[in-house]
């Protein structure tokens, strides 16, 4: 009987030193740090930052639509103003946009999972999560066709078995949706996106540095997008377009600045916007703002009277980089002290930084907001709706100085004389407006050919004295914007990243197949029709 309980006794203590072994185990390999759900708002705060970053980086934006569209220059490597952008430049952007879609579908799966719905709703309405995702969504797939043409593409609304962008788990090589198909069905999205959202909710908690939750902004971001993709297909169906436009109007556009889409930067070196720290934190300085642009500010060129808004656009050319970075200096209100550095100048490295402008320290800041859309953007649509109508002309040059800062009285000056509206003058302000949007602006200047104040390939192009002065002797005070590659104009797509060639070669060839001349940068997209 006495070894019968000692017996007993070991089994017991090792049944529980087992037991207690085995919770201790998988207490251990819990990391409480490390939830195996996130919360929706930090997938949220994290996506939207991380789209600006890269899209609206030195690379992505800085190497190509941003010169092209000649707002800025570099002052090192004009090849890639003359049109030989790098191959990481497209690589960047497709991996980025579809990186941070997946996280945007990933807020939506968590949205509509029954086992994390209600874990969710505790950062904001679970609807309103998804009616932004799906928003968000929108705006990325637009600009991934606007700047590719077809692309694999996804949808939350739709079920079409073609439509197999970021279900990575399933589907590593989707098929390539058309232009047509994916403006059709963004635009459903949007719709369903401005009905789904209840605006007396939060959208988010916290973690939403575009719009701080607000779900009415929302609102009218959607439908201000509407306005956007919609007036794209102006030159395919006018008809559509328009009905599309007004439908969006009546359900609640941007009426303000105030509701502006504006992704929110810290004042801080480590999460500053994108080109402030490639200046400041990378130490570059590799851009100027362009001169065919500052020649349009300073009524050199166009049809308007000097605007006021160089000032806020650029810095004078007495300024250095380290007074830009420090906020230390005075703005000048004197036409004289700013010069736009040579664009697509083959020699612009000799020429010093003292005879051009360096963006202001209104852009080259740690905390300056990179814009999705606003206001004036908005105003200049729809006087395009009306017929070049002059209030929303005169509304969005109104709303695009305030933004920027521009005293009350220059703003006044300014609109008194504005010549008559027109189609020339509405979207040539539009352009201006569009500074550091310039994936925007390119699309436009495709759409329709305005601005024509740009330096085209094989038109010359003058120095000032000082900065001819600063070449080698014997060296012209013009030149001829020479490109790197076979164009006439500017390029109307970005080629596929060179890594899709093995990654997903057969859906690329076909959609290769449907471009009217192939994977190059002259390729047009189907609503091009200028």
């Amino acid at each position: 009987m006495k070894n019968t309980y000692i017996i007993l006794f070991v089994a017991t203590v090792i049944t529980l030193l087992s037991t207690s072994c085995s919770d201790d185990l998988e207490n251990i390999n819990s990391n409480p740090n490390n939830p195996e759900v996130v919360l929706t708002n930090t997938i949220f705060n994290s996506a939207t930052k991380e789209l600006t970053d890269i899209s609206r980086g030195a690379f992505s934006s800085g190497r190509a639509a941003l010169p092209w569209m000649q707002y800025w220059g570099q002052n090192s490597y004009a090849d890639e103003d003359r049109y030989l952008y790098r191959e990481s430049t497209a690589e960047d952007l497709w991996a980025n946009y579809y990186r941070v879609g997946t996280d945007l579908k990933k807020i939506i799966e968590l949205n509509t999972n029954a086992e994390t719905r209600e874990q969710m709703s505790s950062v904001g309405n679970n609807d309103n999560q998804i009616a932004a995702s799906r928003i968000m969504l929108s705006y990325i797939f637009h600009q991934l066709t606007d700047t590719f043409g077809d692309v694999p593409y996804y949808s939350f609304g739709n079920n079409d078995p073609n439509f197999q962008a970021l279900n990575v788990d399933n589907v590593l090589s989707p098929v390539f949706v058309t232009q047509q198909e994916i403006y059709a069905d963004i635009l459903s999205e949007l719709r369903a996106s401005v009905n789904m959202l209840t605006t007396t909710e939060s959208v988010f908690t916290s973690g939403d540095n575009i719009f701080g939750g607000n779900a009415e902004k929302w609102r009218k971001f959607a439908n201000s997008l509407i306005l956007r993709v919609a007036n794209r297909l102006r030159s395919v169906d006018a008809a559509a377009a328009n009905a599309a436009i007004d439908e969006a109007i009546a359900s609640g556009v941007f009426t303000s600045n105030a509701d502006n889409a504006i992704q929110a930067y810290e004042n801080t070196d480590a999460t500053g916007s994108p080109l402030y720290r490639a200046y400041f934190v990378n130490n570059r300085t590799d851009f100027g703002v362009a001169a065919p642009f500052i020649n349009l500010l300073k009524n050199r060129t166009g049809n308007f009277g000097p605007d006021p808004r160089l000032f806020q656009f650029a810095a004078p050319i007495t300024v250095s980089i380290e007074d830009i970075r420090d906020q230390n200096y005075t703005v000048s209100t004197n036409f004289d002290d700013y010069e736009g550095v040579p664009y697509a100048f083959e020699s612009v490295n000799f020429i010093k930084f003292t005879n051009y402008s360096f963006p202001s320290d209104q852009v080259l800041r740690a905390d300056y907001g990179e814009v999705l859309m606003e206001y004036a953007e908005v105003s200049f649509i729809i006087s395009e709706r009306n017929g070049w109508s002059q209030a929303e002309y005169e509304q969005g040059v109104r709303a695009s100085m305030e933004r920027w800062g521009v005293a009350d009285t220059d703003i006044t000056t300014y609109i008194g004389t504005l010549p008559a509206a027109s189609e020339e003058n509405v979207l040539t302000q539009k352009y201006i407006a569009l500074y550091m949007q310039p994936y925007e602006a390119w699309a436009e200047y495709r759409r329709t050919g305005f601005p024509q104040t740009l330096l085209l390939p094989g038109q010359m192009a003058n120095l000032t004295t000082a900065q001819a002065a600063d070449l080698p002797t014997g060296s012209a005070s013009t030149y001829t914007f020479v490109p790197r590659v076979s164009i006439t104009d500017l390029p109307t797509r970005l080629r596929y990243p060179v890594t899709l060639q093995s990654l997903n070669g057969t859906n690329r060839a076909t959609a290769v197949s449907r471009l009217s001349d192939g994977d190059v940068i002259t390729s047009k997209l189907f609503w091009d029709q200028n």
